[in-house]
């Protein structure tokens, strides 16, 4: 007798759903339980802890690896195109920022609040300028800059080490120990992430629901207009991208939010572009079909380079401070708020609570009071939530921008 058909297997949650649902959870909780949930905060920063583990020297080796797998002209193309999207976005997204902040005028009404009134914040006032963000790029000892955490320092790092991988290759018929050893380092290092990531709806449970169970639903109610005015911004900044991409990249825009809709839910659960990352890589090259070259190089380089969600957060952010205080901004001093959020985009840290160094830096450049870092530092999770999605999802488009029509394979975008 013939064995029967094996039943087909049934397809279960993916990773972005079960994480949305672990989110939702945790909101009620936190709401519900209150302060109690705190208790169970290390948990998510175990979780975080053993994704970031792995980061640092899983961004370096992929990237060295993309560029040393180059040639020179198409490193030279994809590598300054790419650098050029991000120039150009940031500036764009800081731009939106401040637009969306004067028309909605998030922050008026507040000045004698008590919100206002009661804000404190202890901290030594840092200042920004040109010099000091360029000298911030460039490190004098590799491994100090991993420990510390200066990803843009281990990017210009693994940059030229990959320069010179790919030159080496190039005269050495494709051989290169080094190379090899990256290569296989990076292949061990998103193992240990994709295991790690199987624990993300447990993580996020317990880092989310402590947060709001610390900060209290009450405080979001005054501050509700921000947030709205930030998730504007992002959504200006989404409808721009999928408008451009349709037309350059023939790509129906309906479907690409469906292929993008997995990276975009981890990056708004998790509120880090380091632990979407991979994710991130992955289905840009097997469900977007992004040439994987382009890929590989421009998605690792734009995650501290071409943070859009991170200038349209600071420029809103100023602009409603400012309007909090009573404070009028004139044409020169408008420049100044997107000039500033637009540097401070290239220093973006890629792991929750970085907003609040940034705040540091920002504040004071523009001369606010620095009691206002008070109000905006519990705002970790929302606003970081928001900043994320169009992070991770503006390095997709960037990726896809250089790529054109010609280097995204149809078949798999089109696939289901």
């Amino acid at each position: 007798m013939a064995e029967a058909a094996a039943a087909p297997k049934k397809k279960g949650l993916s990773s972005g759903m079960q994480i949305l649902i672990a989110m939702v959870a945790a909101i009620l909780a936190g709401i519900f339980f209150g302060e109690t949930m705190k208790q169970i905060e290390f948990i998510g920063s175990i979780f975080f802890r053993l994704i970031q583990m792995g980061i640092f020297p899983f961004v370096m080796c992929t990237i060295i690896t993309s560029v040393g797998s180059l040639t020179p002209q198409q490193l030279s193309g994809n590598g300054l195109k790419g650098i050029l999207v991000f120039v150009v976005t940031s500036g764009i997204a800081a731009a939106v920022g401040i637009f969306v902040a004067l028309v909605m005028q998030p922050g008026a009404g507040l000045e004698n609040s008590k919100l206002v009134q009661e804000a404190v914040f202890e901290a030594e006032a840092s200042t920004v300028t040109l010099q000091d963000t360029l000298l911030s790029f460039f490190g004098n000892n590799i491994v100090n800059s991993m420990s510390s955490g200066s990803m843009i320092q281990c990017i210009v790092f693994s940059v030229a080490l990959g320069l010179v991988i790919s030159s080496w290759r190039n005269s050495h018929d494709g051989n290169c120990i080094v190379y090899d050893f990256c290569s296989q380092l990076a292949e061990l290092l998103i193992r240990i992430i994709r295991a790690v990531m199987t624990f993300a709806p447990v993580g996020i449970f317990c880092y989310v629901s402590s947060m709001i169970g610390n900060l209290g639903p009450e405080i979001l109610i005054p501050l509700a207009k921000f947030l709205l005015a930030m998730a504007v911004g992002m959504i200006i900044m989404f409808i721009g991208y999928f408008i451009v991409i349709s037309i350059r990249c023939k790509l129906n825009p309906f479907r690409l939010v469906a292929k993008m809709l997995n990276m975009t839910v981890i990056a708004f659960g998790t509120i880090s572009s380091a632990v979407t990352l991979p994710i991130a890589m992955e289905d840009t090259k097997k469900k977007i079909g992004c040439d994987p070259d382009i890929a590989d190089l421009l998605l690792p380089l734009g995650m501290p380079l071409n943070s859009n969600g991170v200038a349209v957060h600071l420029a809103v952010t100023a602009l409603t401070i400012a309007q909090m205080y009573g404070i009028a901004f004139g044409t020169g001093q408008l420049i100044n708020v997107w000039l500033i959020s637009f540097m401070l985009s290239f220093c973006n840290a890629v792991s929750p609570g970085a907003s609040l160094l940034s705040m540091t830096m920002l504040i004071p450049a523009l001369n606010l009071p620095m009691a206002s870092i008070g109000i905006f530092g519990g705002l970790e999770y929302p606003t970081g939530a928001i900043r994320t999605t169009l992070n991770v999802d503006g390095d997709v488009f960037a990726a896809l921008l250089v790529a054109g029509a010609d280097g995204i394979d149809h078949e798999v975008f089109d696939a289901d």
